[in-house]
């Protein structure tokens, strides 16, 4: 049985030899099943350059060929070509090195004159003098070297097709960083965005978002149309990432109990933080927060939103910047006892998805890759770093004293910063802390962020 995963070379035969070997080859490395009603064939090439079909065989994954007096007629190397076609489509090619030797020839009625003696003994002589163990070594060596080549040849066609993947794929990675899948905003005008602070909640509480009351319980029951029940967890912070998966429809039956109509909820999406963050001009402290999302663009209707918990509510509303507050900021000439300020949320573990919070909520990888400065308090300089993080336990940070400053405190500047394109895993979340060398605690900065979405499988692996 010859493998077609590696580097062949076929005997088929001594010239003019006919019907006399079946030559069986494993194909089943070229139909993988991807094509069930797909056909084999295969074309051979004589020595001599001529090339046509040659009849085969096929039966549970091997294709058998008897090579015949037409196929032995030329003495040399040829080639045989296994092809997959399904309709017009013709792939997977397997291609074989073929040998036919040579023969005596045909057709000699008389035998030759038996050799002299003294030709026969100086043969019998040489003979002799031949060391056996030598000779034995000599083939056993040509052996090793042979079957050394072979593997050669084998790791080199393994490396040939790793390094053709690998090119795919990094060319793949190269086209989609020039044009990504999606480019998006943060914030945007398009959906407006709310928030909720929780300090407390107890059994029976609830949240209501639109039409869905979301119900917290010591023990999971079967809600009402409309209704959802939420188990409370060992700690409160635990409890706001139940609700926030609740709200995004999350399937989770030991802590989640959905009635009809409520999975997803119709109007927003939400995602929990626990770092201060904005909306507009109105600045969320830092707590066991719901950062939401309206799923639909440029709507005008209201969209209900209120707690029975204890907890600090901001309404939905479209916001197009996201305000920081210099609060590391203290007395002293220069700035010279000025820190960066506090982490903030620009967008919360999960929330990057392809096709927006309107569509299928699958996390994305992405960068930030421009910075836009809206407005500002005053012409101090100013300073951004970038952090990530996937637990908001551990911040990395990914990119270091970026200058934001202006010389003009003027509404809607829209000066544009370029960031080095750090890319941010799936499931991250991204953040900012700001310093500058200004004195006033309360000074701030107005930025939006813009950043390329990419797809899974085009998302480079770790030191790529």
């Amino acid at each position: 049985m010859i493998d077609l995963t590696k580097a062949v070379t076929v005997f088929i035969g001594r010239r003019g030899e006919h019907n006399y070997r079946n030559i069986e080859f494993d194909v089943s490395s070229l139909l993988e099943n991807n094509y069930p009603s797909a056909s084999l064939n295969a074309i051979y090439k004589r020595p001599d350059g001529v090339a046509y079909p040659v009849v085969t065989n096929y039966a549970d994954g091997v294709l058998t060929w008897q090579p015949n007096a037409t196929d032995t007629s030329f003495v040399g190397v040829g080639r045989l070509e296994i092809r997959v076609t399904y309709g017009d489509v013709v792939g997977k090619r397997a291609r074989i090195l073929t040998i036919v030797e040579d023969a005596l020839v045909d057709g000699i009625v008389e035998p030759p004159e038996p050799p002299a003696q003294e030709w026969l003994n100086k043969v019998l002589s040489a003979l002799a003098e031949l060391d056996i163990d030598e000779i034995n070594n000599l083939l056993n060596l040509t052996y090793n070297l042979l079957n050394n080549n072979y593997d050669l040849l084998n790791t080199t066609h393994n490396l040939v097709e790793d390094t053709r993947e690998n090119l795919y794929r990094r060319t793949g990675i190269l086209l989609n960083h020039l044009h990504p899948i999606e480019t998006a905003s943060a914030p945007d005008m398009i959906s407006r965005r709310a928030a909720i602070t929780f300090s407390n909640m107890a059994n029976g509480n609830n949240v209501v978002i639109g039409t869905i009351t979301y119900t917290f319980v010591t023990a999971l029951g079967s809600p009402a149309t409309n209704n959802v029940q939420v188990l409370i967890q060992d700690t409160l912070r635990n409890t706001v990432k139940t609700l926030a998966r609740a709200i995004r429809g999350i399937d989770d039956e030991m802590n989640i109990a959905y009635g009809t109509g409520t999975d997803p909820n119709p109007i927003c999406t939400a995602y929990w933080t626990s770092q201060r963050f904005s909306i507009g001009s109105t600045t969320v402290e830092a707590g066991e927060s719901l950062f939401l999302l309206e799923r639909a663009e440029n709507v005008t209707s209201a969209i209900p939103l209120s707690s029975t918990a204890t907890a600090i509510i901001s309404d939905f509303t479209r916001s197009a910047y996201s305000r920081y507050i210099l609060s590391g900021n203290v007395s002293g000439s220069g700035g010279a006892n000025s820190v960066r300020g506090p982490l903030h949320t620009i967008l919360p573990i999960n929330s990057v998805v392809i096709g927006g919070q309107g569509g299928e909520l699958y996390t994305t990888a992405y960068d930030c890759h421009l910075i836009t400065l809206c407005r500002q308090s005053d012409t101090s300089e100013k300073e951004l770093d970038l952090y990530i993080s996937n637990d908001e336990e551990t911040f990395t940070r990914i990119q270091r004293s970026t200058p934001v400053g202006s010389n003009t405190s003027a509404e809607s500047l829209h000066i544009h910063i370029q960031m080095r394109q750090a890319r941010v895993p799936a499931g991250y979340g991204l953040y900012i802390c700001m310093g500058s060398d200004g004195t006033s605690s309360n000074a701030y900065c107005d930025l939006k962020f813009t950043y390329h979405l990419y797809p899974v499988h085009l998302t480079p692996e770790p030191n790529d």
